[in-house]
């Protein structure tokens, strides 16, 4: 039996094991987020890139790479991740930036473009 192990068994050095996390687990885990706030991260900066989307195990050791202590950007690692060549697709603009209370208000406040009117008022102070 002069075989390598690896001959043996072609799994030998490889975690086979269904127990191994996801990446949003593991960034849930990191960053003490909920794992929908962690998915919702991932897509956050897959869909930074237009139209090729980069695996989330390649977001996520590229960001065990970059040590960071905090939660990044979602477009801020999208942006590295291209700089660095690591995804090197196009990418989409950054979103604008919410400064203060307002413009957050202003983005969550902004009405909807249903093509229908606005309804009218019917209280009684109208009538007079």
């Amino acid at each position: 039996m002069d075989q390598p192990l690896s001959a043996v068994n072609p799994f030998h050095g490889y975690n086979t094991s269904m127990e191994k996390n996801k990446p949003f687990e593991q960034i849930a885990a990191k960053y003490q987020l909920s794992n929908e706030s962690a998915k919702y991260f991932l897509s956050r900066i897959q869909k930074s890139f237009k139209k090729e989307k980069p695996p989330q195990p390649l977001i996520l050791e590229f960001m065990n790479r970059q040590k960071f202590k905090t939660l990044p950007n979602p477009h801020q690692v999208a942006t590295l991740m291209y700089d660095a060549g690591v995804w090197a697709y196009p990418m989409h603009a950054a979103p604008p930036a919410i400064e203060t209370e307002a413009d957050l208000f202003a983005l969550q406040r902004s009405p909807a473009k249903t093509g229908r009117p606005k309804r009218r008022s019917s209280s009684p102070a109208d009538a007079s």
